[in-house]
């Protein structure tokens, strides 16, 4: 017994030597372009980020070029060229002074001197619109918190009205508004996020994003031809505060399918496990990378009882 185990343990250090061995991944060089991001709605003027790739490796912020040339056309027709702003948090994008309108295609063209020219085509998708949402005061639920606060919880049902047959590309958001009454005045404070749960399937496929405050609907969702989605909008407020949640705005959007393929894209970079292969972000501009699309959008403002 003793004289087998010096090869059996210089078997084990072996393997383990050979797992904790680095490996050094030579990633291919990639030349430097224009990256375009825009997305545009009914009404609203075209806003369209303008920066230069950068590699894999490289944390900082992207590069902003000072001038760039970013004109829109309708139809193939030049509509506008766009001008260079600034916004309160410092932001840089470039702004168009006609505004979108549904069902039309548009496309960008942007130009910065030394780098390859991008372009990229896209629209706004018809408005589908949602049954009217109703609450049932006698289905909301109030569960006390330990910090003393209140959680309000009530179901709500998203029954789209005429389901496309197919591309149902969609994604909602909701926000709250909570009145603060203490004797001397009426305090609201507004645009509160507002959480939600489900049922095991409709969580699975929902995806919360970071690009910006919106939940995306998987397209799996509607695979059985169901028209509704329902989840739980749930709202903590401090009664002893002379807290009380007074408002519910339910955002539905309809999305293009350009829209929808690249934020889808995002999320599931943001959540591979590790050692799984990461998902290629969408890209829907030649010469460039990033994504040029629309999405059509509604907002309903329902009073909490």
């Amino acid at each position: 017994m003793n004289r087998r185990t010096p090869p059996i343990l210089l078997l084990l250090a072996m393997l383990f030597a050979q797992c904790a061995r680095e490996v050094f991944i030579d990633l291919p060089e990639e030349p430097t372009r224009i990256v375009v991001i825009s997305h545009f709605s009914p009404g609203q003027p075209f806003k369209v980020r303008v920066s230069l790739s950068q590699p894999l490796y490289d944390l900082r912020d992207p590069i902003v070029p000072d001038k760039a040339d970013v004109t829109v056309a309708q139809e193939g027709v030049f509509l506008d060229k766009l001008f260079r702003v600034r916004d309160d948090f410092g932001n840089v994008f470039w702004e168009s002074r006609d505004l979108a309108e549904t069902g039309v295609p548009y496309s960008v063209a942007v130009r910065v001197s030394g780098y390859p020219n991008a372009d990229a085509a896209g629209f706004i998708p018809v408005f589908s619109a949602l049954k009217p949402i109703q609450i049932d005061p006698a289905s909301i639920t109030e569960t006390p918190l330990n910090d003393g606060r209140l959680l309000m919880t009530f179901p709500l049902q998203l029954q789209v009205e005429n389901l496309p047959a197919d591309k149902r590309y969609f994604a909602f958001y909701l926000r709250h508004d909570i009145e603060v009454n203490d004797g001397t005045g009426i305090t609201t404070y507004e645009g509160i996020s507002t959480n939600y749960s489900a049922d095991g399937r409709t969580l699975s496929l929902l995806h919360d994003l970071e690009a910006e405050p919106l939940v995306l609907i998987n397209e799996k969702f509607w695979s059985d031809n169901r028209d509704s989605l329902v989840i739980n909008a749930r709202i903590a407020y401090n009664p002893a505060e002379h807290e009380k949640p007074r408002r519910l705005f339910v955002e539905w959007r309809t999305l293009s399918e350009d829209f929808y393929k690249y934020h889808l894209s995002l999320d599931r970079q943001g959540s591979n496990l590790p050692l799984s292969d990461p998902d290629a972000v969408y890209n829907n501009v030649s010469g460039g990378y990033g994504n040029f699309s629309g999405y059509s959008v509604r907002v309903d403002m329902l009073e909490l009882p």
